[in-house]
């Protein structure tokens, strides 16, 4: 008898694609982030990891963020990226993500738009 294959919850990257830039009020650097983000995701990643626009993610003043997510994990917020520069680290940032038991990375082992760009933190929700 053969055992079950675990499955490892799939990540979601939530992007504000609403929140503008500061030194350009009609650009929307999330928007631009999620295209890249898509465009660079390798069929093996998009197995694992799905991006979503959201409406607002309540971090204004720190422009072009994410929120990070999977059933049972701890869920990250990241602001500040650069759109062009920082694509290929988000999309590193979801693969450690998604290989962590709990959602937890430690931070010695966070791509570098992750380790600066933390903004909080939330423990997953309670079962039941």
């Amino acid at each position: 008898m053969s055992q079950p294959e675990t499955t490892v919850p799939k990540t979601t990257v939530y992007v504000c694609t609403v929140c503008r830039a500061k030194d350009d009020p009609e650009a929307r650097p999330g928007k631009a982030l999620l295209e890249a983000f898509d465009a660079r995701l390798s069929a093996e990643d998009r197995a694992i990891v799905t991006a979503e626009p959201v409406e607002c993610l309540g971090v204004c003043s720190r422009p072009c963020t994410v929120a990070m997510a999977a059933r049972g994990k701890w869920t990250y917020v990241l602001g500040d990226f650069d759109t062009a520069a920082d694509v290929d680290d988000l999309i590193e940032s979801a693969r450690r993500y998604t290989a962590s038991e709990t959602g937890l990375v430690p931070k010695k082992d966070r791509p570098e738009a992750m380790r600066k760009g933390v903004i909080s933190r939330t423990p997953p929700a309670p079962r039941g």
